[in-house]
């Protein structure tokens, strides 16, 4: 046991003071950082210039109501409209020789956009819009919006509807959501609960690839330079597959913990930070989850590590380099991936028969079972019965891989085929 120990300790410490390990685990905090606030930081940043547009417009209408609604967006230092509008009386005629004209203006810079508005986009619902830069999507969409607006209300006015009137006879239903557990029922949108649920999920589908492929990786390398063989002669090939596999887990979650430290302490000082740039905003609901989840999330993730660490330990064990496992890693992954396809499903109706059978199948339990636990949607007994489960795979596999890895942490060469790995297996 004192072996066994030691061989955690050493695998422990070895992993956890690497560069990749510290850079991973304490980068991921600084990138969320910045996912979050510089998008918030750039979209603040002033507007160089304002934007030229002239407009013709055919209608001789929609002109007077569209310049003001688009000049309503103000610029974010000097409170000016952020788009200069000209409108232009150009005969139909001389409408070619004009788009040249504006043409030439858009790319020596004197002009920004020019918009064409027919005198059929009554009907053709199309306007001719052109800029040297079309892919300032948010620009576009703006225009859009605006000319839509403004087209909608000159037809009904046209027809002797009353605009407000149409609006408020038409104004779409919203449907008020409230979740319903034991402690009574409360407001939700479904959408926190959604992402909380997806993003966690998606942690626990990363680190089980992850550390599976490094274990795998370790146990290659090990192999490769012969230091298995003086290792393994003192002692048993079970106690230094458990070593590995135990203290490369204790040092994922060592870096779980970390991050989890990190994005509770971003959660809760981030409003500082996010008011310093949106000064209107007081407040941000930021989804609340019961204490259970993350005790959950912690449990699935040893359970979900060893039963994948040990896969990818016997695969190590067979093969001798790195181009060889990735063609047998195959069948290991896509037990992953299918698990976390299946979620898109389940988390429709996490209480059906199908999530409930799929969630109980061990090798999907670390995605789906943690899954319908967010989602409130697993009862304690079915929880209870699903680690028993998990935990008698998982030692079924350790004894099936602790057979392969004895014998193939020593063979070199040719990879051995299914035949014998029953044999390896039957020693």
């Amino acid at each position: 046991m004192m072996k066994t120990f030691a061989l955690i300790k050493r695998e422990y410490l070895q992993n956890v003071k690497t560069k990749g390990f510290l850079i991973g685990t304490f980068l991921m905090p600084v990138l969320l950082v910045l996912l979050v606030f510089m998008p918030m930081f750039f979209s603040k940043m002033e507007v160089e210039k304002q934007v030229e547009i002239s407009i013709i417009d055919y209608t001789d209408s929609v002109y007077e109501v569209f310049a003001p609604a688009l000049m309503e967006t103000k610029m974010i230092q000097d409170n000016q409209s952020m788009y200069a509008l000209k409108k232009l009386n150009v005969p139909v005629d001389q409408l070619s020789a004009q788009k040249t004209e504006l043409d030439k203006k858009i790319l020596s810079g004197d002009l920004d956009v020019y918009i064409v508005i027919p005198d059929s986009v009554f009907t053709s619902n199309s306007v001719e819009f052109y800029s040297k830069n079309i892919t300032n999507f948010d620009f576009i969409s703006r225009v859009e919006r605006s000319l839509s607006s403004v087209i909608s209300d000159l037809r009904l006015n046209q027809s002797g509807l009353d605009p407000d009137l149409v609006e408020t006879l038409t104004h779409r239903v919203n449907a008020q959501t409230f979740k319903v557990d034991k402690t009574g029922s409360e407001e939700s949108s479904g959408f926190d609960t959604f992402m909380v649920s997806y993003v966690m999920v998606f942690i626990l589908y990363i680190a089980l690839l992850m550390y599976g492929q490094y274990i795998m990786r370790g146990i290659i390398e090990d192999k490769n330079s012969r230091v298995m063989e003086v290792v393994i002669s003192s002692v048993k090939p079970w106690q230094l597959l458990t070593g590995k596999v135990v203290g490369l887990g204790a040092g994922g979650l060592t870096q779980f913990l970390i991050w989890s430290v990190s994005f509770g302490l971003i959660s809760t000082y981030g409003l500082m930070m996010v008011q310093i740039f949106n000064p209107g905003v007081s407040s941000i609901a930021i989804p609340a989850l019961p204490w259970p989840v993350y005790i959950a999330f912690v449990l699935y993730f040893m359970l979900g590590y060893f039963l994948y660490a040990t896969l990818f330990a016997a695969l190590g064990s067979m093969v001798n380099t790195e181009s060889e496992a990735q063609n047998l890693q195959w069948p290991i992954m896509m037990l992953i991936i299918v698990a976390f396809m299946a979620m898109f499903t389940i988390i429709k109706s996490p209480d059906s028969t199908l999530a409930i059978i799929l969630s109980h199948i061990p090798l999907f339990s670390p995605l789906l079972m943690f899954l319908r636990i967010t989602l409130n949607a697993a009862p304690i007994f079915e929880v209870m019965l699903n680690v028993v489960i998990s935990l008698a795979t998982i030692a079924g596999l350790l004894l099936i891989s602790g057979k392969i890895f004895r014998v193939g942490i020593l063979m070199y060469g040719k990879r051995p085929t299914l035949p014998e790995l029953m044999k390896w297996i039957k020693y």
